[in-house]
């Protein structure tokens, strides 16, 4: 009896403990559920089911927290009986996420674009100061560096121009107007996370990614405490180089901030060959309400250094030396309004002034070599010899090429900046993400010492949809109208299926097809330029690029694997060129070319401090269209330094402490010109680098670095000889 009264007492306490359970649903930006997401909920833990509801049972209120792998983790109180919808963001450093494809978070696979995303760890892992080398590394990218440290440094993609790529830092464009770039002094130490999207992007970025969009994120401060956490680091190698960085971070009150100086320098290898590079980034935010932030980036540069002209070839300019100035500002003001829709507005300015310094006349250099014709491919150096080599003693099927030359003076100076103001809105709805806005941008520079300006505006508007559980679907379009070319429309679409998911040792399986237009406007000189023997041509037409991009990615062994094959088709069009034949000469739209090829990556992690990556791409370019007659540019033949066939291959392995790289990079046969000895055809190359750290406690890290270890012989652009081997060996600080 006693027994029974004692259940009748608490049986209906236990049935309404039994009974009481938290539940709720989990949503990514737009709205879908977030399977698998964890919940740990007052220390009761459990996942989302398929469809994103999780249920807690025993637990009548809670302070929660959410997360899922590529989103921020969320803190919420949540309460049995409440509606309990959550809502996550997806995270700005996540290594499957991307800005820079839709201008707003979005996973690589739901993208629809062929797109890398380096981390900080990746960045810090390949111990280099240089940004065009983690470039190098990307499939598609050609990265040509015209010598040495600080030598003029451009980037093709796919086959493009190199002015057809769009860089920005923090969303500011960094290419002078009209698209032209110097990769040369673009450094790590202040980036967080480097987005490099190859294909047409003028639908978000306007009139300058014609083939491409590379954006660099700056470090924001971080920090559990108010004190602020700092780090200084300083290296020293051959050829006299030594580099420092210093850094402070942290955030106070609703305050945080990231500072980083920096100074890079070399005497080169050979006679004014020296460089210097110092740098400046502050990134500062203000939390103005809990939905309101006030952001500022800003960098400056200041570099100079030698340029000492073809000395593969005995040719040596003593006294040029040129100087580059470089300030970038961007200030952003963001604003949630609620969980689904969210707006900014963004200023930015560039500003680029360059000098080149030469008053000593250099020569003449008589130099000769032997070439090689192999039919149907191009003119090949044999070797260098003296200018007064016998003629009876050249080969057979070989002919010898003399040339004088003398280096004259040729100073010059240029100027640009361009301001923008930019509105974006970002709208989450069921099944998908909108993004729209608006852009006015104006460009000025000293042009012919005559002050010129031109302006543009660009409306776009950018769809993200998923539809059902495996189609994304992507597309979007920019109405761009400049005060010179008038108005042009560029599109973008995708659409990717998931073919299959967790099926036994296959993890997921994408297949991926997109297209797209995009624009490069002329430059400021090929419009304006008043000088007696040229003048620029106010009609120029913008150049226009036509892509198709088929891809496949696959990944299996719970994700320990990943791998992706990519075919792509762009068309160039309206391609900008100086016409002679006219006088004053001028600049036409007037040749015509296309680039095809495949890019195939890996990337292998069989053990947890283990990661292995590859990648190769295939590519073919022809000229359809053009006026030139010349050897290296005619009709049927193909683009100037694209290599036919390139890759990667690097090892990253961090057991504990230690942190090790060993990497190489080939680099194709490709057409060419010397625009000296008639030379046609650059020959193959190969390098390899190795890198390492040892975190001997957490305040204290010796390091080291090692490029071009084989100290291969070769260069980049005819007649320019790459860095030998180089070394340095330094020591990082933090606290």
């Amino acid at each position: 009896m006693k027994l029974l009264f004692l259940f009748s007492i608490l049986a209906p306490a236990l049935l309404r403990a039994g009974e009481t359970q938290i539940k709720g649903i989990v949503l990514d930006p737009a709205a879908r559920p977030v399977a698998d997401a964890s919940v740990d909920c007052g220390g009761v833990r459990t996942s989302t089911r398929a469809d994103g509801i999780f249920v807690v049972n025993g637990v009548e209120r809670c302070a929660a927290v959410i997360w899922h792998e590529g989103f921020e983790k969320l803190r919420a109180d949540l309460t049995a009986g409440g509606e309990n919808r959550l809502r996550l963001s997806i995270s700005r450093l996540s290594d499957g996420v991307v800005v820079s494809a839709t201008r707003a978070p979005v996973s690589l696979e739901e993208s629809g674009v062929s797109a890398t995303v380096l981390n900080r760890a990746e960045i810090e892992a390949r111990q280099t100061p240089a940004v065009l080398d983690l470039l190098r590394d990307i499939p598609g990218f050609a990265v040509v560096e015209s010598g040495r440290r600080g030598a003029v440094t451009s980037l093709f993609t796919r086959g493009a121009t190199s002015t057809g790529t769009l860089v920005l830092l923090d969303g500011v464009p960094l290419n002078e107007p009209g698209g032209q770039i110097d990769l040369a002094h673009l450094v790590t130490p202040a980036l967080e996370r480097i987005e490099a999207v190859r294909g047409p992007e003028s639908a978000l970025f306007g009139a300058e990614a014609a083939s491409g969009v590379v954006q660099l994120f700056t470090a924001r401060g971080t920090g559990e405490s108010a004190a602020p956490h700092g780090r200084l680091s300083y290296e020293r190698g051959n050829f006299q180089t030594d580099h420092w960085t210093a850094g402070i971070s942290g955030v106070l009150s609703r305050i945080d901030y990231s500072l980083t100086a920096d100074q890079f320098h070399t005497v080169g290898m050979f006679v004014n060959d020296f460089y210097r590079n110092t740098n400046g980034t502050a990134n500062i935010g203000v939390k103005l309400t809990q939905k309101t932030e006030l952001r500022a980036i800003y960098r400056q540069f200041s570099a100079e250094g030698g340029s000492p002209n073809q000395v593969a070839y005995g040719i040596f300019d003593r006294d040029s030396e040129g100087a580059t100035r470089d300030s970038t500002l961007a200030v952003k003001l963001e604003d949630v309004r609620n969980s689904r829709f969210a707006q900014r507005i963004s200023f930015g300015y560039h500003r680029l002034h360059s000098t080149l310094n030469d008053s000593i006349l250099d020569g003449p250099y008589n130099v000769a070599a032997l070439l090689r014709n192999v039919v149907g491919t191009g003119v090949y150096l044999d070797r260098l010899v003296p200018y007064d080599y016998p003629a009876s003693q050249v080969p057979v099927g070989e002919t010898i090429s003399r040339q004088s030359v003398t280096l004259y003076p040729f100073p010059s100076s240029s100027e640009t900046d361009r301001k923008s103001i930019d509105y974006q809105g970002t709208l989450a709805h069921t099944g998908g993400t909108l993004v729209f806005g608006y852009e006015y941008e104006r460009q000025q520079g000293l042009i012919s010492l005559l002050d010129v300006n031109r302006s543009n505006n660009g409306g776009y508007v950018h769809e993200q949809y998923r539809w059902g559980k495996r189609v994304y679907l992507t597309g979007g379009a920019r109405l761009e109208h400049s005060s010179t070319f008038g108005a042009k429309f560029t599109p973008r679409g995708s659409i990717t299926v998931l073919l299959a998911g967790e099926h036994g040792i296959l993890n997921s399986t994408y297949l991926r097809f997109s297209a797209g237009r995009g624009i490069t406007e002329p430059s400021l000189l090929q419009n304006f330029a008043q000088e007696g023997f040229y003048v620029g041509n106010p009609a120029l037409r913008p150049e226009k690029t036509t892509s198709y991009d088929l891809g496949l990615v696959q990944e299996v062994f719970r994700r320990r694997v990943r791998l992706e094959a990519t075919a792509f088709r762009n068309s160039f069009e309206d391609l900008i060129v100086f016409d002679f034949g006219t006088n004053p000469a001028s600049w036409r739209n007037v040749d015509r070319s296309w680039g095809r090829g495949v890019e195939f990556s890996a990337t292998v992690r069989p053990m947890k401090a283990l990661q292995v990556s590859a990648n190769w791409t295939h590519l073919e370019t022809k000229i359809t269209r053009t006026d030139s007659l010349s050897a290296y540019a005619s009709v049927g033949q193909p683009l100037l330094r694209r290599p036919g066939n390139s890759g990667a291959a690097w090892l990253l392995y961090s057991p504990r402490r230690w942190n090790l790289i060993a990497g190489g990079r080939w680099v194709g046969d490709r057409q060419d010109s010397d625009f000296l000895f008639g030379i046609t055809r650059n020959p193959a190359y190969g390098t390899m680098y190795f890198a390492g750290s040892f975190q001997v406690n957490r305040h204290f890290a010796p390091y080291f670095r090692l490029d071009n270890a084989l100290d291969e012989r070769y260069s980049e652009v005819l007649g320019y000889t790459a860095l030998g081997r180089n070394g340095v060996g330094g020591v990082r600080v933090t606290w």
